[in-house]
């Protein structure tokens, strides 16, 4: 079966497992730049600022770009694939990332439109996962995943 064909399979409970997903990887992010703050020190913590939000910016990139999984996705027991059942990649990831700032961003509605998008679309995929061709499958069906014929990864 193609991660496709999985995912259209799913019911409402995917959007439970996302939507816990996501909540943790926003605790993880705040916790990154919370604690930062306590270790360093006010001063140095300002003075490093940009340094803090570049690895809070590329934790979904290189965590669900190079695995699949954000600490997130891990508890959730999910993982982000391509079409052929691989982690997105960097490229992939950032564009997830990117359309995340709207659709799953806390304070914007607190992920309701992502959440709405899932559970309308004929994938379960949000907004950012149709521009970037991947799928979030559960971790119990990431073994039904088949490569169609004449393909390499």
């Amino acid at each position: 079966m193609t991660p496709e064909e999985i995912s259209r399979s799913y019911d409402a409970s995917i959007i439970v497992r996302r939507w816990l997903g996501a909540w943790i990887d926003f605790a993880v992010i705040c916790a990154i730049l919370v604690s930062a703050d306590r270790l360093l020190g006010n001063e140095l913590y300002r003075n490093t600022l940009p340094l803090w939000w570049l690895l809070a910016i590329s934790y979904f990139p290189v965590t669900e770009g190079l695995t699949g999984r954000s600490l997130g996705k891990a508890i959730s027991a999910t993982k982000v694939v391509d079409r052929f059942g691989q982690p997105p990649g960097i490229v992939k990831a950032i564009i997830r990332t990117l359309t995340r700032l709207i659709e799953v961003n806390p304070l914007l509605a607190g992920g309701i439109p992502a959440g709405l998008i899932v559970n309308f679309s004929k994938n379960h995929q949000r907004l950012g996962d149709m521009l970037a061709g991947t799928f979030v499958i559960k971790n119990k069906d990431l073994s039904r995943i088949t490569r169609p014929p004449g393909t390499q990864v």
